[in-house]
């Protein structure tokens, strides 16, 4: 059976751990920060990370003295965001989990606050992301709190052909030019993904076009689950 083509990702840790340096970045997603403060998430709640990577949110969150949780489909990133957090000495609760799968692997309605950066927009089939979605609305409490920071300006949409993931290319990165693993990626004007998030169920609270060092402008909404 042909694997999913957003496995690629794991193809892409795999390469760049080899060679003793991390994908991404060490600072935290200020849309992460600015959430969680507008909110003011009580510390004895669990905050949950759908698509953690190496983990430089969860870690900077359970810095802060906050209870995270974070799963990610790519066993190599979790590994690596197990020995940082070993490393800064903060607890982590961790687990490799398909995205889509998530009401399978731990339960609905089971937290409060959810977040995931950069995540949906590796999804380009449809199907994917209605899914996605809905099994973090599912796994959200009544009432819970959703953040969800996607690449795009709202008006370009994009997709990339998912036939050429796992190919290898060269991308940019801060230790310089290397090949790794193609992987897949799908903008969405502000119009079709304010759709697809109410087709899940979700309210949506805000919206907010902003811009970070690791995915440039980006789509930001703040969403909930009604009771």
């Amino acid at each position: 059976m042909n694997k999913p083509y957003y496995l690629a990702y794991e193809e892409r840790y795999k390469k760049v751990h080899s060679m003793n340096i991390a994908w991404f970045g060490s600072r935290p997603t200020l849309e992460v920060l600015k959430w969680v403060e507008e909110y003011q998430i009580p510390g004895n709640e669990v905050i949950l990370e759908v698509g953690c990577g190496e983990g430089r949110d969860l870690i900077y969150l359970a810095g802060l003295g906050y209870r995270v949780k974070g799963v990610d489909i790519s066993p190599t990133a979790i590994q690596y965001c197990k020995k940082l957090a070993r490393k800064r000495e903060v607890e982590i609760d961790l687990l490799v989990c398909d995205g889509l799968y998530l009401v399978d692997e731990l339960g609905a309605e089971t937290f409060n606050w959810i977040y995931s950066v950069g995540t949906l927009h590796m999804l380009v089939d449809q199907n994917h992301r209605d899914r996605f979605l809905k099994n973090i609305y599912q796994i959200l409490k009544p009432g819970g709190k959703a953040l969800l920071v996607n690449m795009g300006d709202g008006k370009e949409e994009y997709i990339t052909d998912k036939t050429k993931a796992f190919e290898e290319e060269e991308r940019n990165h801060p230790d310089g030019v290397i090949r790794v693993a193609s992987t897949s990626c799908r903008k969405v004007n502000w119009d079709y993904h304010l759709r697809e998030l109410k087709k899940a169920g979700f309210t949506v609270e805000k919206q907010l076009s902003t811009e970070n060092e690791e995915y440039g402008k980006c789509m930001t909404v703040y969403l909930t689950k009604e009771s």
